[in-house]
């Protein structure tokens, strides 16, 4: 109770109403503090006006601050971001919508024209991210499904008591409804929990599933578990904690994700903000046709290297999609794996588009781990990269065949020069030799990178295409309008791009 009462202190002095609130005629919903640690001692934003609460992630190597609110699109959004500083520089992320700011002294002002996922950086200060999710009823979306509140349940919403068996119970009754379980604003801690089939999960403003720090509640080393389910929605603009970094981690758990899915049909994930595994963020397994959007990843990244927590990893699944997402991971954003050992199952018909990703490591990839019988059909279209390590990858360290890779549209707006690596624009390798047991009997063909600009100097960044033999190698990669700083690239000398004899079909244009 006593944290809670400084949170509402801190939000009364930035002027902060905790619950939600509308600015105009129904054209804005500003979400109330979730109320789980302090808010931003480093930032105060206001929007048309108002001010609004700004998140903090203390427990990250690197903290970072956010904002979230939802917007009809109606109406210009005026942002006004303070701080104690006098602002002496600013990047407003993505670049590519070319937003302009005006600075005051210690605050920035600038104008948005519709919602959108946005990272603001004023001098060496932490990130802050401005979250504005389209405004969505998602009650209506489902209003024709019985509505159950878990608190009606006597589930405990001030995350003072564990209520996995609670939680797992009314998730049992309510699949057994075909019903909607609605979590209203509030603290629910928890260990692992089972969704099933024939269902929707309801997150209200404000709502937080916080996972426990005991490894021991967590069976199958996940927060979230789907398995073999179908039919299932998970909505809202709530958000889900893994408590990787506030001690899940220091006390033991080493890999454990915060959403597992497997074997599942008929899934959509929309508008929930899904925070601090110790692992990778969301791993969807043998599945098929599952649809994420609106997502948002805000995961620990370390000072250097990485901290192995990927974004979402589509793995051996069929048919699934990530579009208009904000992904922040200490290690790969987009990911695309094989892991199915027994090859039972290929990767097709991926796709992850308008999206806006920071990381340490790569921002769109497949592999490493390549070990089913194909990959066909993976696109990464509107990407936009506020730092990673690696920009467009495909790592082919096992046995499949892997071809008609798009990746379009990608903007990259610097690179992570830290770390034991160097960065690289373009990284298309087989190897059978690496940090790990690898055996490099891929094939990688027909790539088509379109429209790639790198808006830094490409000083120190470097590119690269390696088969490994005549019969495991790279054929057919396409590369339309790649700018380096403004400079058309119309060679490999143009882009510093190492090409061994085991590639061929290398097309400019």
């Amino acid at each position: 109770m006593k944290n809670i009462f400084i949170i509402a202190a801190a939000a009364l002095l930035f002027g902060c109403n905790l619950s939600s609130r509308h600015s105009g005629p129904n054209s804005c919903k500003f979400f109330p503090a979730l109320g789980d640690a302090p808010l931003s001692n480093l930032f105060k934003v206001e929007v048309n006006g108002n001010e609004i609460a700004v998140e903090k992630i203390e427990k990250f190597d690197i903290p970072i601050h956010y904002a979230h609110f939802a917007s009809h699109g109606s109406e210009k959004l005026k942002i006004k971001v303070s701080t104690a500083q006098k602002i002496t520089s600013f990047a407003i992320s993505p670049l590519s919508k070319q937003i302009k700011g005006k600075v005051k002294n210690s605050k920035l002002l600038f104008t948005l024209v519709r919602p959108g996922y946005f990272a603001v950086k004023i001098n060496a200060m932490d990130y802050l991210f401005i979250i504005i999710d389209s405004l969505t009823d998602y009650k209506m979306d489902v209003k024709n499904m019985q509505f159950v509140n878990i608190t009606e349940y006597g589930v405990d919403n001030t995350g003072k008591t564990l209520e996995t068996v609670n939680i797992q119970k009314t998730i049992d009754e309510v699949a057994a409804l075909g019903g909607v379980l609605f979590f209203p604003k509030g603290i629910y801690k928890t260990g692992q929990i089972n969704f099933k089939s024939n269902m929707c999960v309801l997150l209200d403003d404000g709502a937080l599933i916080k996972g426990s720090t005991n490894p021991a509640d967590y069976p199958e080393k996940t927060l979230i578990r789907m398995d073999s389910i179908k039919n299932f929605k998970l909505l809202g603009y709530g958000t889900i904690d893994g408590a990787g970094w506030e001690g899940l981690r220091r006390n033991g758990a080493k890999e454990y994700y915060l959403i597992y899915a497997s074997n599942c049909e008929n899934i959509l994930m929309d508008g929930i903000i899904l925070r601090d595994p110790t692992f990778w963020n969301t791993r969807v397994f043998r599945s098929k046709h599952f649809y994420m959007k609106n997502i948002k990843v805000l995961n620990n990244r370390p000072y250097k290297n990485w901290t192995n927590t990927d974004g979402v990893d589509f793995d051996s699944s069929t048919d699934c999609s990530l579009v208009h997402s904000l992904m922040h991971c200490g290690d790969d954003n987009l990911v695309v794996k094989g892991l199915d050992s027994e090859r039972k199952f290929t990767t097709e018909k991926i796709l992850f588009q308008d999206v806006l990703v920071l990381s340490n490591s790569a921002a769109a990839k497949i592999g490493t781990e390549t070990c089913i019988k194909e990959f066909n059909n993976i696109v990464f279209k509107n990407i936009d990269v506020i730092k990673c390590k690696r920009g467009m990858v495909i790592d082919g360290f096992d046995s499949a065949i892997i071809r008609n890779v798009v990746f379009e549209n990608i903007n990259i707006e610097n690179f992570d020069f830290s770390g034991n690596e160097g960065p690289r624009v373009i990284d298309l390798e087989i190897t059978n030799n690496s940090w790990r047991k690898c055996l490099g009997l891929c094939r990688i063909d027909s790539v088509r990178l379109t429209n790639v600009n790198v808006y830094c100097p490409g000083d120190g960044v470097t590119s690269q295409m390696h088969g490994r033999t005549k019969e495991f190698n790279i054929s057919n990669i396409m590369i339309q309008n790649f700018k380096i700083n403004g400079n058309l690239v119309t060679s490999p000398k143009d882009a510093d791009i190492n090409i061994n004899g085991f590639v061929q079909s290398v097309f400019f244009k």
